[in-house]
C-alpha cells in the first residue's frame, strides 16, 4: 500500500530537532530522499484551495452585487470577510491539529471548505453570503495551516525547504490564477459557480489525503485555551477588520474606530487570561524564539510589501492610464515567472543550511525591484516596470521558502500546528494591511490626476523598497549564529 510506505519513510525519517543555523552545507541535505510526490501533492492541493478562494471572486464582484441588489462597494465585503476571518483564526486552526491529530484536522478542513461553499452558492441574502464566505474561511484557514505543519513532521531531514518551497509556489500560482478562474466560472455558470467550484475541489483533496497522507506516529495530547482562543480571534478580528477598513467600511458596515476599539478591549482581556492559563494559545516557547519571532514578523513585512505592490497596479494602471484590465494584468506575469524560478533554488538553499544568505539577497532582490518600479512611475518606463517586477518576484521566492522553513524548523514538535498557524496568520496579516493601506492611500489621491497618481506610486514602491532592506538586516542578524537547518 501507498500510504504505509508514505507512512514508513515519515516514521524512519523524521525531522530532527532544532539545531543551530549554520551557512555550511550538510551532507543530509543531499543525501535525503524527497518526500513522497503524492503526499506532497495532497498538501498543495489544500494550499492552493486556501488562497485561490481568497481571490477567485474578485471577477464576479459585479454580477453578485446586482444579484442582491448591493451596491458595488459592499462587494468588497465578500473578500475581505474571507481574508479578516482566516487571520483571526488561524492560531486556534493550528492548536487543532496539535489537540486532535494533524492528518484527522486536515481532512476536517476540506468538509468545512466544501460546506461553506454550498452554502455561499445557495445563499439567499447578502448576508447569508458573507456567513458562508466566513465558513469558506475556516476551512482554508484549517487547510493553510495543516499543509505547512504536516510538511514539517513528515519532510525528512535535509528537504524541508525543498518541500516548504512546492508550497510557496503553488500559493503563488493559485494567488494569481484566482482571478482568471473566477472569470471562467462567471462566464460559464454565473456568480454561484465560483462557489460551486469548491464541492470538486474540496472532493479531489480530501480523497489525496485519505490516501497518502500518513497518520502522525505519535502526539501527546494538547488542551485547548478556549478563553484565549476566543480572545485572540477578536484581537485579530478588530485589528483586520480595522485595517481594511481604513478607506470605507467593508467589514459589517462599521468604521476603523469600533474594530480598533474591539482590538483593543480583547487585548486587555487577553494578557491576564493567558498569564494564568495553563497552556496559553500564544505559545510562549515560539515567541521566546528569537529566528521564530523574526520569521514570523519578516513574514508579515514582506508579504505586506508584496501586497501594496497587487493592490496598486491594477488601480494605478487602469484608472490613472487607462490601461485595459488585461493589460494590467499582464504587469502581474513577471511576479508570478520570478516567484517560481527561484522558489525551489531558496528551498534548496535553506536544505544546505544557508538561509542567511537566501533570506538576505532575496529580499535585497526585491528592494531593487521596487526601486526599480518607483524609477519606472517617475520616468514613465514601462519597460522598466516589468524588469523591476521580475525582480521582484525572484528576490520573493528566493526568500518566503528559507524563511518559512527557518521558523518550522525551531518549533517544537508537539507545536508545529501552533507553529504554522502564527506564520500563516502573519502573512494574512500582511496580505490585509499591504491591500487596506495601499488601497487607501492611492483612492485618496488619486483625483490629482495622473501625475498625482504617478507621484503616490513612486512614493509606495519606494517605502516598499526601504521595508524590504530591513527585512534583509533583520533576518541577516537573525540567522547570524545559530542555523534553522
Amino acid at each position: 500500500m501507498a500510504t504505509s510506505r508514505v507512512a514508513h519513510r515519515a516514521v524512519a525519517s523524521p525531522p530532527g530537532p532544532a539545531s543551530p543555523v549554520s551557512t555550511r552545507v550538510r551532507p543530509e541535505a543531499a543525501a535525503a530522499p524527497p518526500l513522497h510526490r503524492w503526499l506532497l501533492v495532497a498538501l498543495a492541493v489544500g494550499a492552493f484551495i486556501s488562497m485561490a478562494d481568497a481571490t477567485i471572486v474578485a471577477v464576479g464582484l459585479d454580477p453578485l452585487v446586482r444579484h442582491f441588489g448591493v451596491p458595488l462597494s459592499a462587494g468588497q465585503e465578500v473578500l475581505s470577510v474571507y481574508l479578516v476571518a482566516i487571520t483571526a483564526t488561524l492560531p486556534t486552526l493550528g492548536r487543532l491539529g496539535d489537540r486532535f491529530g494533524r492528518r484527522r484536522v486536515y481532512l476536517a478542513g476540506f468538509g468545512v471548505f466544501a460546506l461553506g461553499s454550498v452554502a455561499a452558492a445557495l445563499a439567499p441574502s447578502f448576508g447569508m453570503l458573507l456567513a458562508a464566505r466566513a465558513v469558506q474561511a475556516v476551512g482554508g484557514g484549517v487547510l493553510t495551516a495543516g499543509s505547512l505543519s504536516l510538511i514539517a513532521e513528515h519532510a525528512p531531514r535535509g528537504r524541508t525547504g525543498h518541500s516548504v518551497a512546492v508550497l510557496v509556489i503553488t500559493q503563488a500560482f493559485a494567488g494569481l490564477a484566482g482571478p482568471p478562474l473566477g472569470g471562467l466560472l462567471v462566464a460559464v455558470g454565473g456568480w454561484q459557480a465560483m462557489f460551486w467550484a469548491g464541492l470538486p475541489m474540496g472532493a479531489i483533496g480530501a480523497g489525496l489525503a485519505i490516501r497518502f497522507v500518513p497518520a502522525s506516529a505519535a502526539r501527546r495530547p494538547v488542551k485547548l485555551d478556549v478563553a484565549g482562543s476566543i480572545l485572540t480571534a477578536t484581537l485579530l478580528l478588530g485589528i483586520g477588520a480595522g485595517i481594511a477598513s481604513i478607506g470605507a467600511p467593508v467589514v459589517g458596515g462599521f468604521g476603523p474606530e469600533v474594530w480598533f476599539s474591539v482590538a483593543w478591549v480583547s487585548l486587555l482581556l487577553l494578557v491576564p487570561t493567558e498569564l494564568i492559563a495553563k497552556r496559553p494559545i500564544i505559545d510562549g516557547r515560539l515567541l521566546r524564539d528569537s529566528r521564530f519571532a523574526a520569521a514570523t514578523m519578516a513574514t508579515l513585512l514582506s508579504t505586506g510589501t508584496l501586497m501594496s505592490c497587487f493592490a496598486l497596479l491594477p488601480y494605478w494602471l487602469e484608472q490613472a492610464h487607462g490601461t485595459a484590465p488585461i493589460v494590467a494584468g499582464l504587469a502581474f506575469v513577471p511576479i508570478a515567472l520570478g516567484i517560481g524560478a527561484t522558489s525551489r533554488r531558496g528551498g534548496m538553499l535553506s536544505d544546505a543550511g544557508r538561509t542567511r544568505v537566501s533570506t538576505a539577497i532575496g529580499m535585497g532582490l526585491a528592494s531593487t525591484g521596487f526601486a526599480g518600479a518607483a524609477l519606472a512611475a517617475h520616468l514613465d518606463a514601462w519597460w522598466l516596470l516589468l524588469a523591476g517586477m521580475l525582480v521582484l518576484g525572484l528576490g520573493n521566492g528566493l526568500f518566503s521558502s528559507p524563511n518559512t522553513s527557518a521558523a518550522i524548523r525551531v518549533a517544537p514538535r508537539d507545536a508545529l500546528g501552533s507553529a504554522a498557524g502564527f506564520l500563516s496568520t502573519a502573512r494574512n496579516a500582511g496580505v490585509i494591511i499591504g491591500l487596506a493601506v495601499t488601497g487607501a492611500v492611492y483612492t485618496s489621491t488619486v483625483h490629482h490626476g495622473a501625475a498625482g497618481a504617478d507621484g503616490v506610486a513612486t512614493g509606495v514602491f519606494a517605502v516598499a523598497a526601504v521595508v524590504c532592506l530591513f527585512v534583509a538586516a533583520l533576518t541577516t542578524r537573525a540567522y547570524r549564529q545559530r542555523s534553522d537547518s
